[in-house]
This record gives C-alpha cells, structure tokens and sequence, in this order.
C-alpha cells in the first residue's frame, strides 16, 4: 500500500473555486449521495479538503477532516469517481486523512459502512456502537407543511448538542441554520434539525433528554417540509425506529460508529436519537 501511496498525489484544495466546487459535486452525484455545496464549502472553510486530480486536472478522489475541539476529528467524503475506481484512490486518500489527523494529535472518528468497517479496521479503528439510515421516498405518514421555524437560542442548542457529542459543534449548527429552508424543531427537552440535501432532506441531529421527547420531536421534523427523507438512528432506539415504520420509512443501510486514537468523546450518547449524518457525526 506505501508505494501504491507514494506514486498516488494528494493535494489539499484550500479555498474552492467553482470550478472545483463543481467537481466536488459531481464526485457526489457519482456515488449518489446526499451532500451539497453548502456541505463541502463547510468542510473547506472550517477542516480540510484534500483531493487527487487525474491527467487533465479533474479531481477524482476527495476526502476531508473536520476538527471537532482540539482532540478529535472526523473523517469522511472518501469519494473516488466511477472511471477512476480500482486503483487506490481511496484507499490513498483516506490514509492521507488518518495521517493528517494522527500528525495533530487528535482522534479520527468516523461512520462506515458493512463493507468500510472491514477496511477500516486494518488502520486501527475500533467499532463503538451501529446505527441505520431510514429513508422515505416521498410523502410520509405524517400530513407535512411547509413552516418557519421558531424562535431559538442557538447557544442553547449548540450546549446540548456539546453534552451528547462530547465536542463543540456550535459553527455546523450555525452553519445548518443560516442554509435556506432548513428549520429547527425545538422544545425545552431538546431539538432536530432538517436541512435540504442534494436528493432527500436530512434530519438530524435529534437530541432529546427522553424517547418520548424524541418521539414528539421526530413528528414536528416530518411536519417541516414535504418530500423525501433522511435520517441516521442509533439502533439501539427501538421506538423511534418503530416510529419511522409507521410513518412509512424503510432501512436503507446499516453504519458504524468507530475510533481511533487515544482521547475518546466523553459524550452523552443517550441524548442521541439521529446523528447529523455520516459526514459530520
């Protein structure tokens, strides 16, 4: 793999032009993912983009690194072009990641897949707990209106959100909020945010002091928009998954969350009820 490595040249984007941007996009839109510009313009102005480009300049693999405080990272966007895959690309670049987190003395985390888990492993991650995205295609069971969200105290929010993480993640939250049509649902036992992404709107995270909060809360997210859906949920939240049954969603795939390093998040995960997505954990 080293040589495979060394002959393989990883650049850090920095600064995207559109150009750029565009290619990013479509490394998205080739494995038929949820991000958006938004998403990598976050990753490229808080973290790190990294990219390779082919003979002609395109970019054909991308990964990033999202510092969460000063012990932990998160690593994702391992994205290879459908013409570029089976030569190491990914593989490369995710090393390149893992390198750049180590060399900052943090802790990489992530969520794989079945199949990622696999190759994660070999670099020393460790699995931590499983999780599966829902998706419901189109209308839910739950009647769904367009409205604004309410008032809220955003450092209320970025408090929780802090306890259950175990990291500060106030400027994704902010960034979430500031995106045109995503709403925040809210009450004093916690949160969920829903935001538009390339094919399906995502919800999450989903914070709540109780499953019924939770409960209550998932029902106000499906309210906030019409459309398709995305959400993240700990397995291990057998209610809220039967409640995503009823209101007609289906599983998807199964994720797992993993680490590696030596300063583990000393979250609150049973706050937990819908991560933010696979790419900002």
């Amino acid at each position: 793999m080293a040589s495979t490595e060394a002959a393989i040249a990883i650049e850090t984007l920095g600064a995207l032009s559109s150009a750029t941007q565009a290619m990013l996009d479509a490394l998205v839109i080739g494995s038929s993912w949820n991000q958006t510009a938004k998403d990598w313009a976050f990753f490229a102005r808080t973290g790190t983009v990294f990219g390779v480009r082919d003979a002609q300049g395109r970019v054909v693999a991308s990964g990033a690194v999202l510092p969460l405080g000063e012990k932990v990272a998160w690593i994702s966007m391992i994205l290879v072009a459908p013409e570029a895959r089976g030569q190491g690309l990914g593989s490369a670049v995710f090393a390149h990641c893992l390198r750049a987190v180590q060399a900052a003395g943090r802790t990489a985390y992530l969520d794989a897949t079945p199949a990622g888990q696999r190759i994660y492993s070999q670099f020393g991650f460790s699995a931590l707990w499983s999780l599966t995205r829902w998706q419901c295609d189109g209308q839910s069971a739950v009647e769904a209106t367009v409205t604004p969200s309410e008032p809220f105290d955003i450092d209320s929010l970025a408090a929780l959100d802090t306890q259950a993480m175990g990291a500060p993640r106030r400027a994704l939250l902010a960034d979430f909020l500031a995106r045109e049509s995503s709403v925040c649902v809210h009450s004093p036992q916690g949160f969920a945010l829903v935001r538009r992404g390339r094919v399906a709107h995502q919800i999450g995270p989903l914070l709540a002091r109780d499953t019924s909060s939770a409960r209550a809360l998932l029902t106000l997210a499906l309210q906030a928009l019409p459309g398709k859906f995305f959400i993240d949920v700990p397995d291990e939240r057998d209610q809220l998954c039967h409640q995503l049954r009823d209101a007609g969603f289906t599983a998807q795939r199964g994720l797992v969350r993993m680490m590696a390093g030596t300063h583990p998040l000393r979250g609150q995960t049973h706050l937990i009820h819908a991560i933010a997505g696979p790419e900002f954990g």
